[in-house]
C-alpha cells in the first residue's frame, strides 16, 4: 500500500531546534503559492490552571519562522474558564506582541455572515479575519478527551475558533461541526506539540517532557498519527473517520509515512506507553 499523506516528527532540547528539524523533513512544500496578506496562529490554550496548553516558546518558533509571509495574528477565542486576553496573559503570550504580532480575541473582533457546507452548520457570523487572504498555522497539543470526541489535537483546536463564549452547546454534535470547521479552515499547517505531553486526562495534571514537534500539511493525517500514539484507532475517532470518508484527510496509519530517525519516533512513541 503506497503512503498518501507524510507527518515529521523532531525531538531536540529547545521547541525551536525540534520545530525547525519538523519542518526540515516534509518533501510537500509549505509555503503559498498564492499572494497572502498575514498569518494566523491558533494556539491550544483552553484552561491556563491545566495542562495541555500551547507552549509560547513553541509559538515564539512559529512566528521567527514565518514572519517574513506578512503580520501575524495570534487568535483565541473566550471560553467559560477564561477571556481570550486573561489566557494569553497567564501563559505568557503577552511578551510576543510587538508592531508585527498581534493577540486577537475572536470573541470580540468583526463578524461577517458565513455559509457552511452545513454536516452541522449552516449559515452564521465569524470572524472577519479568518476570511482574508492568510496562511493558518494550528499549532496545538495532544490529550485525552473521551468525554467530548475521543482525542484533542488539531481539528479539536478548530473548534476555538467559534467567536462563542460558551461552545458546549455543540458538544452533542461536535464531529459534524468540527468538519464543517476544517473545510472552510484547513490550516496551511499544522503543528502538534510535544514539549510536555498530557498522560491521561488533564485534571489529573500528570505530564510527561518530550521536547518534540509532529508537523504536516495533511490535517488528519496528523492528528491520526497522534491518535496512534494515544493508542486509539484513528478511524474509531468519529470526526477522523468522517474527515477521512469526505475525503479530507488521510486516517489510515498505514498510509501515513512518518518522516523522522527511528530512535526519534521510538523515543515520541515511548513517552504514551502506560
Amino acid at each position: 500500500m503506497e503512503f498518501q499523506s507524510e507527518v515529521a516528527v523532531g525531538v531536540k532540547n529547545s521547541p525551536g531546534a525540534a520545530l525547525r528539524a519538523a519542518l526540515a523533513k516534509l518533501n510537500e512544500p509549505i509555503i503559498p503559492r498564492r499572494k497572502i496578506s498575514g498569518v494566523v496562529i491558533k494556539p491550544s490554550i483552553f484552561d491556563p490552571d491545566l495542562p495541555g496548553n500551547t507552549d509560547v516558546e513553541l509559538v515564539r518558533a512559529v512566528i521567527q519562522m514565518f514572519d517574513s509571509l506578512g503580520p501575524i495574528k495570534i487568535v483565541e477565542s473566550d471560553n467559560p474558564f477564561r477571556t481570550a486576553e486573561d489566557a494569553f496573559s497567564r501563559c505568557g503570550y503577552d511578551e510576543l506582541k510587538n508592531e508585527h504580532v498581534e493577540l486577537l480575541n475572536l470573541s470580540d473582533t468583526e463578524l461577517v455572515p458565513v455559509t457552511f457546507p452545513g454536516n452541522y452548520l449552516e449559515k452564521r457570523k465569524m470572524p472577519k479575519i479568518l476570511h482574508d487572504a492568510i496562511f493558518i498555522i494550528n499549532v496545538a497539543t495532544v490529550k485525552l478527551e473521551p468525554d467530548v470526541c475521543s482525542i484533542g489535537a488539531g481539528v479539536k483546536n478548530l473548534f476555538g475558533l467559534l467567536p462563542e463564549h460558551d461552545k458546549s452547546v455543540y458538544h452533542s454534535t461536535i464531529d459534524k461541526v468540527l468538519i464543517d470547521l476544517l473545510v472552510m479552515y484547513r490550516p496551511n499547517l499544522s503543528v502538534i506539540d510535544l514539549t510536555n505531553v498530557v498522560l491521561g486526562k488533564r485534571e489529573e495534571r500528570s505530564t510527561r517532557y518530550v521536547g518534540g514537534v509532529i508537523v504536516g500539511i495533511d490535517p488528519i493525517a496528523v492528528d491520526s498519527f497522534c491518535s496512534s500514539l494515544l493508542g486509539i484507532d484513528p478511524m474509531k475517532v468519529n470526526h477522523l473517520r468522517l474527515a477521512h470518508r469526505l475525503g479530507l484527510g488521510e486516517a489510515l496509519i498505514d498510509r501515513i509515512n512518518v518522516r523522522g530517525t527511528d530512535h526519534q519516533i521510538a523515543e515520541i512513541m515511548s513517552c504514551f506507553e502506560k
